[in-house]
Parts: structure tokens; C-alpha cells; sequence
């Protein structure tokens, strides 16, 4: 009785310690992929706060040609190209969404990423919300204030496809050029074009701000995880 007892308990050892490996190998690979990810994220968010900047520092640049005796629009064309285009943030998510759909979040031992997981896609939407805003007011206040003054198909094709060369070919050689004149005075003594530009600026500079937000956390969840994989 006494070696069958010993024998059982054993079993129950055995299966213990194997269940106990089979946990931390699936941590680890958990551990792994999410280092992966934010490694990825906190390089793309960086990205992206700079283009916020860009487009601040473009915006403040416009700013000073615009009023109602405004007449010189050297460099405005190059400028406007730069303020309307949109700027997304790219967030992988698809290690943490496993992770948080599948409820296997319990699976990381260290409370403190727990945390800091569970609070990241809410993160992520805050800023999405945030860039959505300056969708708006591209599309609803900058588009709209230019579309009366301005041929927007000039502007496009010195501007639009500014970061795909190869997009901008197919565009030029698809469109024709605007018959309608390339007046820029107009719109720059618009005070609608200026409210636009400001409120894209004020926006951008809320969202640059955000972004690196997110990247420092990122970060510091990086640096739980690789504290994880030691």
C-alpha cells in the first residue's frame, strides 16, 4: 500500500512539474510574440509623431501667408500639400488580442504587465479617435475651404502622392491638368482656409502629443516583457 501510495503521489508530482513547464513555455512564447509587437509599435508610433510635427510645423508656416491683404504664395502649393495629408497610426494588436479574446491573459505571472496590457487597446482607441478628429477636418473644413478657391487637382499632382513617387506618376499620366486657374491669393485671404489650417494644427500638435504617449508606454510595456523573458 505504502509503494502504491508513493507511486500515485509521484504521478501527481510528475504531472504537476510538467504542467508547470507547459505554462512557462506557453508564457514564454506569449512573452515573445508580444516583444515582437511592441517593438514594432513604439518604432511606428515614433514615425508617426514625427509626421505630426511636419504638419505643425507646415501648418505654422501657411499660417504666416495667410490674412486679408495676403499676396505672397511662395510655397504655398508645397505647404498645403503637407498639411492635408493624413496621418494614421499603424498599431499591430494581434498578439495582445489573442491574448485579452481568448481570456488568457492569466497566463503572464507579472501583475503589473497584466495591467498594463489589459489598458493598452483602450490606449490605442483614444488615439484613433483623435486621428479620426483631423479626418474631419480635412475632409469637412480644409477640403471644403479649398474646393471654392482652389483646383485640387493641381495641388494633388505636385503634393498628394509626396511619399509614393510611383502613385504620383500613374496619377499624372491618368489626369489631366486642371483647366480652372491656380489662384492661391483667394484662398490664403480666406478666413475660413485659415480657421481650417489652425484647427488642424491645434489637433495635430494634441495628436503628435498623444502618440508619444502611447509609444513611452509601449515602451515600458516592452521592458515588463523583456523583464518576463529574463
Amino acid at each position: 500500500m505504502f509503494v502504491v501510495a508513493l507511486g500515485i503521489l509521484l504521478a501527481f508530482v510528475v504531472d504537476a512539474a510538467w504542467a508547470e513547464l507547459q505554462e512557462t513555455e506557453q508564457e514564454r512564447l506569449t512573452l515573445e510574440a508580444l516583444r515582437e509587437e511592441f517593438t514594432a509599435n513604439v518604432t511606428s508610433l515614433r514615425g508617426t509623431a514625427a509626421l505630426h510635427d511636419a504638419v505643425v510645423q507646415a501648418s505654422d508656416q501657411l499660417l504666416a501667408h495667410t490674412g486679408p491683404a495676403a499676396s505672397d504664395t511662395t510655397g504655398v502649393s508645397r505647404l498645403i500639400g503637407e498639411v492635408w495629408v493624413p496621418t494614421h497610426s499603424e498599431v499591430a494588436s494581434g498578439a495582445i488580442q489573442s491574448l485579452l479574446s481568448t481570456n488568457d491573459l492569466a497566463r503572464i505571472r507579472d501583475a503589473e504587465l497584466r495591467r498594463a496590457l489589459a489598458a493598452w487597446p483602450e490606449m490605442v482607441a483614444a488615439l484613433v479617435r483623435i486621428e479620426d478628429a483631423l479626418h474631419m477636418i480635412q475632409r469637412d473644413r480644409l477640403m471644403a475651404s479649398m474646393q471654392r478657391t482652389v483646383p485640387l487637382i493641381e495641388i494633388e499632382l505636385v503634393n498628394g502622392f509626396a511619399r509614393y513617387p510611383e502613385l504620383r506618376e500613374a496619377f499624372t499620366a491618368a489626369v489631366e491638368p486642371s483647366r480652372f486657374g491656380n489662384d492661391l491669393i483667394p484662398l490664403i485671404r480666406d478666413l475660413q482656409f485659415e480657421n481650417a489650417v489652425l484647427h488642424r494644427m491645434t489637433v495635430s500638435m494634441i495628436a503628435s502629443a498623444r502618440t508619444i504617449d502611447l509609444a513611452e508606454e509601449g515602451e515600458r510595456i516592452l521592458g515588463l516583457v523583456e523583464r518576463g523573458l529574463r
